[in-house]
């Protein structure tokens, strides 16, 4: 992927939710020619994983297509949001945005690496790292088990003696 990541930065810092590259154009910003299958044949721009410069490209939360068919052009599209600091957050059964200004480059740095090591967008590692936040601390989770648990009535046993009492059946 290395070969491909100057064009993941490039695409990580595009304003837009969609970039039309020329393949020269590609082929300055990585700093090297592509290789003959890239002009040949359509699903080297396919959006699979298993290829370097597709996971280049999802990694930053993009998906790419040809845009003719000769191949001397591809489109790239932002997958799910309208800036790279957009994050998606459910409301109402459809979506917010959260937009983050103000980062320091490091921190920046600190979390598009931790998304590369973890395979996923900038964009979804945000999410995540944004829903775990918004999750109910253990002591939360524990006052509603009690209150649930004050609201059953008789005793409740625990799960592991009923586990062990069926294991012994006959």
């Amino acid at each position: 992927m290395r070969r491909y990541a100057p064009l993941a930065e490039f695409l990580s810092s595009h304003k837009g939710d969609s970039c039309t590259l020329t393949v020269p154009e590609i082929e300055r910003i990585i700093g090297r020619q592509l290789p003959p299958s890239a002009r040949v044949h359509p699903a080297w721009w396919g959006n699979d994983r298993s290829h370097a410069q597709a996971r280049a490209w999802m990694g930053e939360g993009w998906r790419a297509r040809p845009a003719t068919r000769q191949l001397d052009a591809v489109v790239f599209r932002r997958v799910g949001g309208s800036h790279p600091w957009t994050a998606a957050a459910g409301k109402d059964g459809g979506t917010a945005q959260v937009i983050v200004r103000g980062l320091d480059r490091g921190a920046v740095e600190r979390l598009k690496r931790r998304a590369r090591e973890a395979g996923r967008s900038l964009e979804a590692e945000l999410r995540r790292i944004l829903t775990q936040a918004a999750r109910p601390d253990r002591g939360a989770l524990l006052a509603e088990a009690d209150r649930i648990r004050a609201m059953t009535p008789g005793p409740l046993t625990d799960s592991t003696v009923l586990l062990r009492e069926d294991r012994d059946r006959p």
